[in-house]
């Protein structure tokens, strides 16, 4: 993949509009862009429809740790209908496929007994697949980690993880996000866990954003896909602004998502920018742009 020069300014501005000309694609985050798990952000359909009509690609890019279909779904439900954007793409399908295929880092090797951890209980993502689930990480062959489940601790999964880790099983991350909204506000993610798993020792694989695989996939997905062509726009500056930048993209940085809490006092742009850099130095990346939410 193409690597793009970090930028070290960022440029602040009202919305999409300002930029939307510059790009034939936009791959936009889904929870804290698009909307916090319940409803839209308020101007963001209408943005979708926007570049829409305008005849750009738009693929909804998540780290979503189900498949493509389960978030089509939901987005439906929630007022997003297709016509909304091009295509859906998540960590999760591109997960599913790999596993389907045995394609690196899942060899054959990897054993067929599954034991699986996802926030709903449900097990769309490996359904159909020549996998078994088990009921406990002592019968696995390897840990999926594609979610957590909403009003659990985080040291609740500490039992699993160390037994996960001192079997020396590989854990697949189909979901790398730190924290995640939910009912009680901002809260740990799937990424956390595999984040502890390695400091327990443990092998992680990671598919989603920052990491290269799941732009590749968009390149089979969307037609004529150039990088020097297309923006990603997202919330996290270590997830969203590291992989456009790492994937040859420009990137927009919205800072209404997981930072709102950072810039609810910044008085003016000049605040908010000194924010913006505080953040991106934390990852060595700047954003090409900030706007304060996934509006036109």
């Amino acid at each position: 993949m193409m690597h793009k020069t970090p930028l070290t300014e960022s440029r602040l501005v009202a919305g999409t509009a300002a930029f939307a000309d510059r790009y034939r694609t936009f791959l936009v985050d889904q929870w804290g862009v698009l909307h916090d798990g319940r409803q839209p952000f308020p101007g963001a359909v209408d943005c979708l429809r926007r570049l829409m009509a305008q005849g750009k690609q738009v693929a909804v890019l998540s780290n979503s740790g189900k498949p493509a279909a389960d978030n089509v779904a939901r987005l439906r439900a929630m007022g997003i209908p297709e016509d909304c954007y091009t295509a859906v793409v998540t960590s999760g399908e591109v997960v599913r496929n790999a596993l389907a295929a045995r394609t690196p880092p899942f060899p054959p090797s990897l054993g067929r007994r599954c034991f699986l951890l996802s926030s709903d209980g449900s097990d769309s993502l490996v359904r159909g697949l020549d996998l078994e689930l088990t009921p406990t990480v002592a019968d696995a062959d390897f840990i999926l980690l594609a979610g957590v489940a909403d009003g659990l601790p985080l040291e609740h999964y500490l039992p699993l993880l160390e037994c996960g880790g001192n079997r020396g099983l590989p854990l697949i991350c189909a979901n790398p996000d730190l924290v995640r909204f939910s009912p009680q506000g901002l809260t740990f993610s799937a990424g956390e866990l595999a984040r502890r798993y390695e400091q327990l020792g443990g092998t992680v694989h990671y598919i989603g954003k920052p990491h290269e695989a799941i732009y590749r996939y968009c390149g089979q997905v969307l037609a004529d896909f150039d990088p020097a062509q297309a923006v990603a726009v997202g919330d996290s500056v270590g997830h969203d602004v590291v992989g456009g930048h790492r994937a040859g993209l420009a990137t927009a940085f919205v800072t209404g998502g997981i930072h709102g809490a950072d810039f609810a006092d910044a008085a003016d742009d000049a605040a908010r920018l000194r924010r913006v850099s505080a953040i991106a130095r934390e990852h060595g990346v700047w954003p090409d742009w900030v706007i304060p939410g996934f509006a036109w």
